[in-house]
C-alpha cells in the first residue's frame, strides 16, 4: 500500500529526468506529505504522442463512476489483479502514467504505537511509480483526471514494515511503461519489488515543515 509520498524536485528537474514537456509549471510545488485526493504531477503521453507533465487528482475515479468519492478508495491498484478489475484493466491497457516522487512514507506497528519511516531510493533522488489514469466526467461537466499508483510486493528490506510497496520505475523503463505499444508481458515483468541494495529507510519525525537536507516530516499516521 502507498498512502502517503513526497515530491520535491523542481520542475525544471522533473523536465530533464523523464524528458518530458512540463504543461502548467505554475501549479506544481514541492510537497512532503501527499495525500489521496490532491492534484499532483503526473507523466502521460499527450495529444501530440510525446510524454508531458501535467497534474491529475490522486485517487483513480472510473469513467462509469456516478461520484467522485470512490477514488479515496482507489488511491492504489494491485498489480497482481490489475488484469482482472474491470476499474483498473482498461487504464492498464490504453491509461498508463508515471508519478514523480521522491519517496514515500509507511508506519511501523508496536502495539498501538504507529512508527513513521520514509523509504528512498539510495542510488538517485527521484522514485518514479508506475501508475495508471482514467477520465471522468462530473455531473457539472467538468472532465477529472484521476491515477492510481501501482503496488507490489515490498522488498524483504521493509517488509517488516509494510507487506505492499508502489512499483518503481528504472529510468530506462520510463518511456516503456508509457509506450501505448508495449505488450503486456513486458508490462507484468516491471511490476516487481525495487531491489534491496537500493532503497533507503529511515524513521521520521510527525511534525510538518520543510525538512532540512530532503529529510521529511509528515502530518498525520496513516490510519
Amino acid at each position: 500500500m502507498c498512502g502517503r509520498y513526497t515530491l520535491f524536485t523542481a520542475p525544471d528537474e522533473l523536465e530533464k529526468y523523464f524528458e518530458a514537456i512540463v504543461s502548467n509549471a505554475g501549479t506544481i510545488e514541492p510537497n512532503y506529505n501527499v495525500t489521496p485526493g490532491m492534484i499532483m504531477p503526473v507523466v502521460a503521453i499527450g495529444r501530440d504522442k510525446v510524454p508531458v507533465i501535467t497534474t491529475f487528482r490522486w485517487g483513480l475515479i472510473p469513467n462509469w463512476s456516478k461520484e467522485a468519492s470512490i477514488g479515496y478508495k482507489m488511491m492504489n491498484a494491485r498489480s497482481e489483479t490489475i488484469t482482472q478489475k474491470p476499474s483498473f484493466s482498461m487504464p492498464f491497457q490504453r491509461k498508463r502514467c508515471v508519478i514523480p516522487a521522491n519517496g514515500f512514507y509507511e508506519w511501523l506497528r508496536k502495539g498501538k504505537e504507529k512508527i513513521p519511516h520514509f523509504i528512498q531510493r539510495s542510488d538517485d533522488a527521484i522514485m518514479p511509480f508506475a501508475g495508471i489514469y482514467d477520465r471522468w466526467k462530473s455531473p457539472n461537466g467538468e472532465d477529472v483526471f484521476s491515477y492510481s499508483i501501482i503496488t507490489t510486493s515490498a522488498a524483504e528490506s521493509i517488509r517488516h514494515i509494510h507487506e505492499r510497496m508502489p512499483v518503481i520505475l528504472r529510468r530506462d523503463d520510463v518511456r516503456t511503461w508509457l509506450n501505448p505499444a508495449t505488450e503486456q508481458n513486458t508490462l507484468l515483468n516491471l511490476m516487481c519489488p525495487f531491489p534491496d541494495e537500493r532503497i533507503s529507510l529511515h524513521r521520521v519525525s510527525e511534525k510538518v515543515n520543510k525538512p532540512e537536507n530532503n529529510s521529511p516530516g509528515l502530518m498525520n499516521p496513516e490510519e
